[in-house]
């Protein structure tokens, strides 16, 4: 699942959370899968500051090597 599809099936449950008709069971359950959801982004987050990092790194050894010139 992509990262946006994630955000919006969190504020999704999150709007269902705010909802006052749900059992105490439903909004344990819910709250459950929002922490699920909150981190499965924080995963994608993470990877994706990885790759990153390490395209930044790349660029740093390309301009102190000189090979940009």
């Amino acid at each position: 699942m992509k990262l946006e599809e994630t955000l919006k099936e969190l504020e999704e449950t999150a709007n269902k959370l705010d909802s006052k008709e749900l059992s105490l069971d439903e909004a344990i359950a819910l709250f459950e899968s929002g922490v699920k959801l909150i981190k499965s982004c924080m995963g994608m987050l993470n990877e994706s500051k990885g790759k990153i990092d390490g395209i930044i790194s790349d660029l740093d050894n390309l301009l102190k090597n000189g090979e940009g010139e």
